[in-house]
């Protein structure tokens, strides 16, 4: 039991590609051997294999078992001992890497890799009206959302978030801003004060100029005279705070 013990604990430590690696060779050499060592039980490689998955998954049919004692040792040592934990170990990691997946897509900690998506910063009550009305009207285009917020507001396969600040070069490098078709930038509704709030937006669209000056970038503001502080950076569209600011700001990119 002990050392059984040890070699799950071994097994659990190995990496992914080791450990499917290792699960795919035990399939393959138990397929290639059993027609072999038992021809009359095992007249095909196929019946091999389906006595292979059906003892290794635990699922024991009963419709093929060995019958010679070389087939019952072979079966005993490499697919009852190794075979039967060394794939439940395969089938854990898979699914700790499926749920490893979701968490870091909810926290924001993945890098996103498409192209010709829009980018959406914060994470606002304007923002989530805003990928309402682009999900309504494109059934292709995804979003990535940026937010300094602990867990994306929203699941979905086409919105994707990424946690941090807008600001920050390597943020905006993680939402592929550099191929993203357009960028929303949402005056923050958490600063009560309009020139900070400005203030940010313009902050904003200074990193994002400096890393995608290409991209189609429509900014909402609070106070109209603050337009001209935004002369030495590349904005498409500005868009005055109000209640239909959403479905203006999307108008704005989705002709």
């Amino acid at each position: 039991m002990i050392i059984l013990k040890k070699l799950y604990f071994k097994a659990t430590n190995l990496s992914w590609l080791i450990l499917t690696t290792c699960t795919v060779i035990l399939i393959a050499l138990s397929t290639l051997l059993l027609p072999w060592i038992e021809p009359e039980t095992f007249p095909s490689h196929f019946d091999a294999l389906w006595f292979t998955m059906t003892t290794m998954l635990t699922v024991g049919y009963g419709d093929f078992f060995p019958a010679t004692i070389l087939g019952r040792v072979f079966t005993i040592l490499f697919l009852y001992i190794i075979g039967i934990g060394l794939f439940a170990t395969f089938i854990g990691k898979a699914i700790d890497s499926i749920t490893f997946y979701r968490r870091q897509k909810e926290s924001g900690g993945l890098m996103y890799e498409g192209k010709n998506h829009i980018v959406i910063i914060d994470w606002s009550h304007k923002a989530e009206n805003a990928i309402k009305e682009i999900l309504a009207r494109d059934s292709k285009v995804e979003i990535v959302v940026i937010d300094t917020i602990e867990k994306a507001k929203e699941i979905h396969d086409r919105i994707h978030f990424v946690r941090g600040r807008a600001t920050d070069g390597d943020v905006l490098n993680k939402a592929n801003v550099q191929h993203a078709d357009a960028l929303l930038i949402f005056s923050d509704e958490k600063i009560d004060d309009q020139v900070l709030a400005d203030g940010k937006s313009l902050m904003i669209a200074c990193a994002v100029e400096r890393i995608s000056p290409g991209v189609h970038t429509t900014v909402e503001i609070e106070r109209e005279e603050h337009i001209p502080n935004f002369s030495h950076v590349k904005v498409d569209n500005f868009i005055l705070s109000n209640a239909t600011i959403a479905k203006l700001a999307v108008d704005s990119i989705l002709k």
